[in-house]
């Protein structure tokens, strides 16, 4: 039987704001985060790093939800493996290509790296082992990982977790963690799940040992392995936008065998209310425009 979402409920939202902010959508099967603007006005996100919307889900009938609800606007970025991009422009005012995701789909052959990705795997192979492991048994060395990667990457925002998300991660049962062994010592971790027929390669942290042992590309291939037969393999996006150059691109593309892009989907709920927060920044591409960093507006 297919696992439920984790991030599609409640308890992954409160991992990732207090439990007070979390909005929940039955018609969509999910949840948001609401956001304070100013005078009293509330916005809402998506889930991050995926808005999952159930099966045979009533979008419309959600956005008019939250427009009840008397926010502002709405802003997420749907699974692209669970919505229609087609579906997503007929029901968000703004529909936009977010992101290239890279994807081992089986039906598109067996998992073939690339010759470049196969050298780091052997590498990996003769320096470090893999092996499944608890992330609550672990969770302190996570920890300890993620922080160091949100130093050297000067990680802001979302993908700067609280405490509380890794431990809404460390309870779900679907989450599996691998972690990578340069003798006793844990050099990297990855965390990995399987739902509704697709495998989410979710976060992925490694210590600078780690990276100089190639890692990181081991943690990958014993999850392929360990996920082989469950579905389509979602490895996710890089750090920039559809076509990116950066380097977490270049890592997850050379895994790949097929990809797929997202999309950021914006609802203006209040019009009046927008065009007030937004006045000035008309020209932006951001959305919402009155949230756009001094640069974009």
């Amino acid at each position: 039987m297919a696992s439920a979402h984790p991030f599609a409920s409640a308890r992954y939202a409160e991992g990732l704001a207090s439990a007070s902010a979390v909005i929940s959508v039955p018609e969509w099967g999910s949840h948001l985060i609401r956001r304070p603007i100013d005078d009293g006005l509330y916005d809402a996100v998506g889930i991050y790093p995926l808005q999952v919307f159930a099966s045979g889900a009533d979008i419309a009938a959600g956005l008019e939800r939250l427009a009840s609800g008397g926010l502002v606007s709405a802003v997420c970025v749907p699974d692209p493996l669970h919505a229609i991009a087609g579906d997503l422009e007929r029901l968000f005012q703004i529909c936009r290509p977010f992101k290239t995701h890279y994807l081992i789909d089986p039906a598109r052959g067996l998992f073939a790296p690339s010759r470049h990705h196969k050298q780091e795997l052997r590498r990996a192979a003769r320096r470090c082992r893999v092996e499944r492991v608890s992330l609550f048994q672990h969770l302190d060395v996570w920890r300890q990982l993620y922080a160091g990667l949100v130093s050297r990457r000067a990680v802001t925002g979302t993908a700067d977790f609280t405490p509380a998300y890794f431990d809404a991660l460390a309870a779900e049962p679907t989450m599996q963690a691998f972690a990578a062994f340069a003798g006793d010592e844990i050099v990297g971790m990855s965390i990995w799940f399987a739902a509704e027929g697709v495998v989410y390669y979710h976060l992925s942290a490694v210590s600078p040992a780690g990276y100089a042992m190639g890692a990181a590309y081991s943690l990958v291939g014993a999850a392929v392995d360990h996920f082989a037969g469950q579905g389509v393999i979602h490895l996710g996006g890089g750090a920039g936008a559809a076509g990116g150059s950066d380097g977490l691109t270049a890592f997850k593309r050379g895994f790949a065998n097929s990809e797929v892009q997202a999309h950021v989907c914006g609802a203006i709920l209040d019009p009046a209310s927008y065009e007030s927060l937004s006045a000035g920044r008309a020209t932006t591409d951001f959305f919402p425009a009155y949230r756009a960093p001094a640069q974009a507006a």
